[in-house]
Parts: structure tokens; C-alpha cells; sequence
């Protein structure tokens, strides 16, 4: 007896791209291919894809405790935006090559930075190997398949990126022009394509499996610092009557990028204008990107393949097991830095196991370094737009500390414990927070010493650091003079993440689930004004040293004390978010 399973339901976008990929079913069925089992291989695989939580998606969901379903929605939303936001490309120049060069340099970018963090959980989904394979399917049907979900992946990035583009080019030139440009997006797609799959060679073959993942977060990191300077900073740079006479194709080497190949062609196949650089424009662009999936089709993806599938496992070649040649695994003892702060600034037992624990996790967590470490790019940034906000301000105005020199020197060190904050934000949650047992395998009775032993770690990591080099820097530029006040802005910052600490955290360490998180607007409000209104008494006071050092020593003790409080919580200030 055949058993009816009802299926979730999908939403209209999936549905759709499933129905197109399936037209030629007949087609397929010629190629030997198994259409029952491609249907529902792929609409399982659009199922999934709707379930897994992106970043939209997850500020979305915090608040409730339900499964993630039509995460596809959020995704093209996003990436909708991200199209809009192309459109500035469409006020440089005077001529449509300089707009499209700029446009297909947005799209070619913002595509392989988020095919890069998307992308990799499609690329690089080995489960269908154990789940998929094992059945009763053709390799031909399992092949097509992945592909055809790929397609169907990547279609629901492009289409909603390109299509404020679509509807400004209609209404701006004719309809007919339409046609030139879809299918010059689509052999740009294509060449992203290619530059993702030969970065993804490229890192495997210089490092192994096991690190193949940490160094694709490390480039995620990197594209999302680079699009935020981008936003940021290139306005500021660019001067505006420069940018409207701007003409590209007076470059003589512009046709050696790849965004001027798509543009010259676009500008070839709808206004007939030959010459040189864009016939090879249209040459390059059809090519180069047909030669280059061809080429890792044909003699990358077999040893591609090879090395991706053992990325899930132990990531190293499969041997037999041999226990003549055993050797036990190393571990890596601390540093000397490190173990300089457990040996002078923590308590024995549970604070000093904490603040080891959190100093190893933090630095081996990939989802902890995604939502933290571009706070460190984020602050640079905004160090080159206040140098760049205020063209007026000088060496001498910040030496003899006036108004703009003492402006720069507090908000740089008060934005900068933004960075201590997420940190410290974010060392609450973990995929892996059913770990959180151990905590209650040890007769700890104040798990407060456990918290202390967090903050302790995070101020060692993420704020001394930063801190030592601004301290260096003043000192350096100003002299001993802003020795005071440069006391006064670490003990506040101290104090302030201490208090935020005791208010805030209510849970111990990586046992919050990251959907269980719930984002509290007046929490979140809270963590802002308080540097702002410490920088704000800060600045007022500034010039006036006996209240600077009378200060400065009263918000050490206050420190001290906030930290005690912190160590002595008990089991019954926590709410413990672990659940067996």
C-alpha cells in the first residue's frame, strides 16, 4: 500500500523556477533521465534551500520560535536592493559604455561576494553523496539535478539584482535594447561563475580541505568590509563634476577589464558602432566566459571534486585505520600574551577554564568571526571618512588638541569599543549550544566567574589590542599630555562594557541558540547611548585635568566593582537558555 506524503508547501518563485527547469521533460526523458525522481530530488533541494536561515531571514525570525520557511523571499529581497542601489552607475559619464562598465563592475562584485557566502552551501552540499546516491538513481538524473538547482539558485540571485536595471533601461531606451542586455548578464554571470570556481581551485590547491572553509570565511569578511568602504568612502573621493564628464573608452587600456567587454558589446549590438576596442569587447565577452566554464568543466572539476568531498570529513584522505602508526593529536598550548592575562588578570578555577574556553572558541568559530571581525575593517572606515569628512582638520590642530583634534581622538576611542560590545554580543550563541551541558557537570558554585572569565577574554582579544595602538599613536602625535585622558577613556571603556555585561548577559557562554537570540529594541538602545553619553561628559571635561584624573580614578574603582558583581551572580540571575 502506497502511502500519500503531504509536502510543505512552496512558495511562488520556487514553484516557478521548478515548472520552467521541468519544460523540457521530454528532452530529458530522451537523455535517459529519470523525471519523476529529477522533480523530486529538486523540489526537496528548493524546500531546503527555504529552510536554511539567511541573514534577512534570521533578524526576522529572532523573535519567534518557529522553523525558517520561505527564505528564499528574503534572500531575493535583499539582493532586489542590491540592484537598486546599482543604479548610481546610471549618473556617471555622459556616454552608456562608462554607465555599463560601472554597472557590470557592481554586478560582477556584489554577485561573487554573494555567491561566496551563499553559494558555498550549494557548491559545496556533499550530503546528496550519502542521502542521494545510495537510492535507486541514474547518475545522469543526479548530475542534472545539481546543476539544474544550481541554475535555479543563482537565477533567483540574478533576476531580482538586474531588474531595476531592466525597468530603467525600458523606459530610458527602447524596448529592442532589452534583448542585448540579458544576454550580456547572463555571459557575466557566467564569468562569475568561472572566477568563484577558480578561486575555490585555487585555495584548495594551496591549502588543504580542513582550512578551506576558514579561508572562504576570511574572503567573506573581506567583500564585506570592501562593499561597505565602497558605499562609504568613494562618494567622498570622487569629485562630482569630475564623475559626470567621466568617459571611459578615452582609456586606451579599458578594454582589458572585463565589466568594459560587456558594456563595448551592449553598445556594439544595439548603436552598430564599430571600431577596435569594441569589436574585441564583443569577442572577448562571448569567449571568455564560454572558454573559461569550459575549462573547468573539462580539467579542474574532476580533482575539484575530489578535494570537495572530503572538506565534510576529517578533511584529510580516507586510509585504514593503523595503530602501529598512531601518533596523539597535539594541542596547541597558549601564547605568552595569553597566558600573561590568565596568570595575572583571572582566578583560578572556573574564570581561568572561562577564559581559556572562550579564547579558543572565539578564534575557532566561523560564525563568531562573520558577525565580529568586520567590526575591524567597519572602524577603519570610519577613521578614513572622519579624516576625509573634515578636510580642514591638521596635524597641528590634532597635536595641540582643539576642537576637531579632540573630537577625532574621542570618538575613536569610544567607537572603537563597539567592537567589544558585538563581541561580547555575540559569545551568548552557538550552533553547537546543546555543548552547554559540561557547564553543569562542575560543582561551580557562582557561575558569574564564568561571565567575568568571557568579558575578561574579549577585552584581552578584541579590545587591549586596538587600544594599544590608539594609546601609542596619541601619545606619539600629542605627548604625555593625553596620558590622562587617555586613562579616563579606557577606564570608561572598561566600565562601560562591564555594565553592559552584568545587564545584558543572563546566559552562559555558546548555550543560546543563534535563532533563540531575541532582539531587545531598548536593550540595543541602551548599548549605544551609554558610549555616547560617556563621550559626550568626556568631551566636555576634557581641558580640565584635576577632574580628568579625579575621574579617571573613579571610574576604575566603579570598574572593579562592576566586575566583582559580575563574578558573583549565582545560578538564580541567570536564565538559562540550555535546554536538554
Amino acid at each position: 500500500m502506497l502511502l500519500k506524503i503531504k509536502t510543505a508547501p512552496m512558495n511562488i518563485f520556487n514553484r516557478f523556477f521548478l515548472w520552467l527547469v521541468l519544460v523540457p521533460s521530454s528532452l530529458y526523458e530522451k537523455m535517459g533521465i529519470n523525471v519523476n525522481q529529477l522533480r523530486a530530488v529538486l523540489n526537496t533541494k528548493l524546500l531546503i534551500d527555504d529552510r536554511r536561515p539567511n541573514t534577512f531571514h534570521q533578524t526576522q525570525q529572532k523573535k519567534q520560535k518557529k522553523p525558517v520557511s520561505f527564505a528564499t523571499l528574503g534572500t531575493m529581497f535583499v539582493t532586489g536592493f542590491m540592484g537598486c542601489f546599482f543604479l548610481v552607475s546610471f549618473i556617471v559619464g555622459q556616454d552608456m559604455v562608462t554607465r555599463l562598465t560601472i554597472y557590470f563592475s557592481f554586478f560582477i562584485f556584489i554577485l561573487a561576494s554573494t555567491l561566496i557566502a551563499d553559494f558555498t552551501s550549494v557548491l559545496i552540499d556533499i550530503r546528496d553523496n550519502v542521502v542521494i546516491l545510495p537510492k535507486p538513481i541514474s547518475d545522469k538524473t543526479f548530475v542534472l539535478a545539481r546543476l539544474l538547482h544550481i541554475l535555479i539558485h543563482i537565477s533567483k540571485l540574478v533576476i531580482p539584482m538586474v531588474l531595476p536595471a531592466l525597468i530603467y533601461l525600458g523606459i530610458k531606451q527602447p524596448v529592442i535594447k532589452l534583448f542585448p542586455f540579458v544576454f550580456l548578464i547572463a555571459l557575466a554571470t557566467l564569468f562569475t561563475i568561472f572566477l568563484i570556481n577558480a578561486l575555490y581551485i585555487f585555495i584548495l590547491k594551496i591549502t588543504t580541505p580542513e582550512r578551506f572553509k576558514v579561508v572562504i570565511s576570511y574572503f567573506q569578511i573581506f567583500f564585506t568590509i570592501a562593499f561597505y568602504a565602497l558605499y562609504q568612502l568613494v562618494p567622498r573621493l570622487i569629485n562630482k563634476a569630475a564623475l559626470e564628464q567621466y568617459d571611459i573608452r578615452k582609456n586606451i587600456w579599458a578594454w582589458l577589464a572585463p565589466p568594459y567587454w560587456f558594456a563595448g558589446s551592449w553598445e556594439l549590438l544595439t548603436n552598430f558602432q564599430f571600431s577596435a576596442s569594441l569589436f574585441a569587447s564583443l569577442l572577448l565577452s562571448i569567449l571568455v566566459p564560454l572558454a573559461s566554464i569550459w575549462l573547468v568543466i573539462k580539467y579542474f572539476a574532476p580533482s575539484f571534486n575530489q578535494k570537495l568531498s572530503m572538506i565534510s570529513g576529517s578533511g584529510s584522505e580516507s586510509t585504514p585505520a593503523n595503530l602501529s602508526t598512531y601518533t596523539p593529536t597535539i594541542i596547541k598550548k597558549n601564547s605568552r600574551y595569553t597566558n600573561f592575562f590568565i596568570k595575572f588578570f583571572t582566578e583560578k578555577g572556573a574564570e581561568k577554564m572561562s577564559f581559556q574556553l572562550i579564547w579558543k572558541l572565539t578564534s575557532r568559530s566561523r560564525e563568531f568571526k562573520m558577525k565580529v571581525y568586520p567590526s575591524f575593517g567597519y572602524l577603519a572606515v570610519y577613521l578614513a571618512m572622519l579624516l576625509l569628512g573634515n578636510k580642514k582638520i591638521t596635524l597641528h590642530d590634532i597635536q595641540n588638541q582643539s576642537g576637531s583634534g579632540k573630537v577625532i581622538f574621542i570618538s575613536l576611542i569610544y567607537i572603537s569599543s563597539l567592537i567589544l560590545v558585538m563581541a561580547l554580543a555575540q559569545i551568548l550563541y552557538s550552533e553547537k549550544y546543546k555543548a552547554g551541558w559540561l557547564y553543569f557537570t562542575t560543582p561551580i558554585e557562582k557561575p558569574g566567574r564564568i561571565i567575568s572569565g568571557g568579558v575578561k577574554a574579549m577585552l584581552a582579544k578584541f579590545y587591549l589590542p586596538i587600544v594599544t595602538i590608539i594609546c601609542v599613536t596619541a601619545i606619539a602625535i600629542v605627548g604625555p599630555s593625553i596620558i590622562p585622558n587617555l586613562l579616563l577613556g579606557i577606564f570608561n571603556q572598561l566600565l562601560i562594557t562591564c555594565t553592559i555585561a552584568y545587564i545584558t548577559i543572563r546566559e552562559l557562554p555558546f548555550t543560546v541558540a543563534p535563532m533563540q537570540g531575541k532582539t531587545n529594541f531598548i536593550r540595543g538602545l541602551l548599548t549605544m547611548l551609554i558610549p555616547i553619553s560617556f563621550a559626550l561628559l568626556h568631551w566636555l571635561i576634557y581641558s580640565f585635568m584635576p577632574v580628568v584624573i579625579i575621574l579617571a580614578i573613579l571610574s576604575g574603582i566603579a570598574s572593579w566593582l562592576v566586575m566583582d558583581a559580575i563574578k558573583n551572580k549565582k545560578w538564580t540571575d541567570l536564565k538559562l537558555a540550555y535546554n536538554d
